[in-house]
């Protein structure tokens, strides 16, 4: 993950192409009789933030990813934002949002486009109301540390997840870029090898990321009792995930179609074993809800 925006998630295999920062200082101009003007200082300006991003089916439904961005911005209110590393950056709001679709339906449905939105620091009193484990906890919102509105101590000052907690967020994680890489593959397989060059790329890069989430699960499912299922079941993606990877490098026109299809056979194969074992991880899922494990 990117970086979180209140509860909006923005991600790099889910379309976002590039994000620029930018820092002003107000400084008030006095004018001097036959001399150039003298500048003083008068305070900083607030920070602004440009999001870039495709929206695109193989990336997520476009028309529901730009619905939330507008009604994040039509309420009106302060943002946390927070990098994926856990750095709290400030408090933003959304003040424009520019669509340029690509493609659409012959029903006006929105196929493709490009999207930019533009944040800006909001410097008043501000509550962060972000919840999100590795981030801000909502266990600690009492502690002083929200008071002194300080979510990199909020952070520090998080309980630590138990084993289960930390299976079942990477099984989450893996899950969602495994269906992502999944979905990218069933679109272009029957493409010409040059479309499947330029797509390449995307699918390695979503591929590799998967393999964090997925050592993640493997670990913290060694410290659960009775999870060794769980643990061979890291491995085995581990596995798959690994083969979709190299499958994809070297590339070129000759080699691509039979190295893409090779990779989406691991893809798939990736997928079945997360989807055979969700009873499995429900379960688990059900037992932190409920506090017993």
């Amino acid at each position: 993950m990117f970086a979180v925006l209140g509860k909006i998630e923005f991600e790099v295999a889910s379309g976002i192409t590039g994000m620029e920062q930018r820092s002003t200082a107000d400084w008030a101009e006095h004018s001097l009789i036959q001399s150039k003007p003298l500048l003083e200082w008068v305070g900083d300006g607030l920070d602004e933030l440009i999001f870039s991003m495709q929206l695109h089916p193989w990336l997520g439904d476009p028309e529901l990813r730009l619905r939330t961005l507008r009604e994040a911005k039509s309420k009106h209110e302060p943002l946390a934002f927070v990098l994926g590393s856990g750095e709290y950056v400030g408090a933003f709001v959304i003040t424009d949002i520019s669509n340029t679709p690509r493609r659409t339906s012959a029903d006006g449905r929105l196929y493709s486009s490009n999207v930019q939105v533009t944040l800006r620091e909001y410097a008043g009193p501000f509550t962060p109301k972000l919840v999100k484990p590795g981030l801000i906890d909502s266990a600690v919102q009492s502690t002083a540390a929200t008071k002194m509105a300080t979510p990199a101590l909020i952070s520090k000052l998080a309980p630590v997840l138990s084993s289960a907690q930390q299976v079942v967020g990477y099984a989450r994680q893996a899950g969602t870029m495994i269906r992502q890489a999944k979905t990218i593959y069933e679109a272009v397989k029957n493409f010409n090898p040059m479309t499947l060059l330029t797509q390449a790329p995307q699918l390695a890069a979503l591929t590799e990321r998967a393999l964090g989430p997925i050592a993640g699960l493997t670990e913290a499912a060694s410290f659960i009792r009775e999870g060794q299922d769980i643990a061979q079941l890291g491995q085995s993606l581990y596995g798959s995930v690994s083969g979709a990877r190299s499958s994809l490098s070297p590339l070129d026109l000759g080699n691509v179609v039979d190295r893409f299809e090779t990779s989406g056979n691991y893809i798939a194969q990736a997928y079945d074993r997360l989807d055979g074992a969700s009873t499995r991880l429900t379960g688990l899922a059900a037992q932190v809800i409920t506090r017993r494990a």
